[in-house]
């Protein structure tokens, strides 16, 4: 029986294919941009995982004697602020209970030379042992400095890979010589690339040297720069403002400047969530747009239809038979729609992605999701006609359409 009313169903839309696509339209429009919408959602997702990833630093945060982009990176000769004591640093941990590891860092920026070739304001670092431990960033050539390395003060050098391209493209850097700020460096290993950073400057922009070699070179007064490793990354808010607050107790210069990167990701995803959120009511909005146009049209076809149900009433169909013939045109044209949908956002994301370089990714979410949401339009706008037309008295029917 069933069987039979579904090619029934089939059968009357295929005899008004105007009306069905028209019923269509608005399911369509709104499935399609909920396909999109889940493709950039997951897109976002995906590239903040990745710069996560990329960072190495989700159980970090840093400290700093000046704002972010003022002093304490800036070139050679500018050390304003940096009066953190290195003992003080070290000892940070005895201090802040939760606390795994700490890493002091001196940071400049300088003029780099290798033989005729220059590049100017690369951040230079002067750094300790643990350094790969905490930022979690490894050597892609040759080493790290050696304990040895540290203590001494070597004049050795691990660069970033665009300093490495820079000055020794096609070539094998290790065991070459560059100058910082004229002081002579024999380059030991090469750094992982890491890419852009939060501030939109190249990481890999980088030159490396033990801590004494960079009091040498720039003869800082004290530390600039202090990452923390901390034990449970869900306590990391917290660790960070005792952190502050217990090195502002030593800091002579003030207040102390924090940046929790994990933080700087969720206000990203945040901002993301928010744009993905107020695309989703869009295609809420269309998706009931598109039901409701599906209802009325339905409506009226039943109006153009009155005679013809009448005559099936009349000949002994039952009102749930009238009923679930209608149910079945919703649902069937939800299904075409929701699919023709999610075919039409596939191909808008491809274009988005392609002219505005966003990063979309398509999983089995979408399709899935379109094609559930589509149904339940069908169902759920088809019910309302469908009673209309379960109810029709078959007498008044034939008379008004006679």
């Amino acid at each position: 029986m069933r069987g039979r009313l579904l090619g029934t169903a089939i059968r009357q839309l295929r005899s008004n294919k105007l009306a069905t696509l028209l019923m269509a339209s608005g399911i369509i429009v709104g499935i399609a941009m909920l396909t999109v919408v889940i493709a950039l959602g997951q897109g976002t997702k995906a590239r903040i995982l990745e710069r996560v990833d990329r960072m190495g630093t989700a159980d970090t945060f840093t400290i700093r004697t000046t704002p972010w982009g003022e002093g304490g990176g800036g070139g050679s000769g500018d050390h304003g602020g940096i009066l953190l004591g290195f003992q003080d640093i070290v000892n940070l941990h005895e201090h802040v209970p939760g606390v795994s590891a700490v890493l002091p860092t001196l940071n400049a920026r300088g003029t780099v030379t290798a033989g005729v070739m220059v590049l100017e304001g690369v951040s230079v670092q002067g750094v300790s042992q643990n350094f790969q431990q905490v930022r979690n960033w490894a050597v892609q050539a040759g080493v790290f400095f050696s304990d040895f390395d540290i203590i001494e003060g070597a004049r050795a050098a691990v660069i970033g890979q665009a300093v490495a391209n820079h000055f020794f493209a096609g070539e094998d850097p290790l065991g070459k010589s560059i100058l910082v700020e004229g002081f002579q460096l024999e380059v030991v290993g090469v750094l992982a690339p890491r890419g852009a950073t939060g501030s939109g400057r190249n990481a890999d922009e980088i030159v490396l040297v033990p801590q004494d070699a960079f009091t040498k070179v720039f003869q800082p007064t004290g530390i600039s720069t202090v990452t923390v490793q901390v034990e449970n990354v869900n306590d990391i808010e917290r660790l960070a403002q005792e952190a502050k607050a217990y090195l502002e107790t030593l800091f002579s210069g003030g207040e102390l400047y924090v940046r929790i990167p994990m933080s700087t990701v969720g206000t990203r995803q945040e901002t993301s969530n928010t744009f993905t959120r107020y695309l989703t009511i869009v295609a809420a909005v269309a998706l009931l747009i598109g039901g409701i146009i599906m209802m009325n049209l339905t409506s009226l076809s039943i109006s153009a239809r009155t005679r013809e149900i009448g005559l099936r009433k009349a000949l002994g169909a039952r009102n749930k038979d009238i009923s679930l013939q209608i149910l079945f045109e919703t649902t069937i044209i939800s299904i075409f729609a929701g699919l023709l949908g999610v075919v039409f956002g596939y191909l808008l994301k491809n274009i988005l992605a392609a002219r505005l370089e966003l990063q979309t990714v398509m999983t089995w979410h979408a399709p899935v999701t379109g094609l559930f949401f589509a149904i339940v339009i069908g169902l759920f706008f088809g019910v309302r006609p469908a009673n209309r037309a379960a109810r029709l008295d078959p007498v008044t029917a034939l008379r008004s359409a006679g």
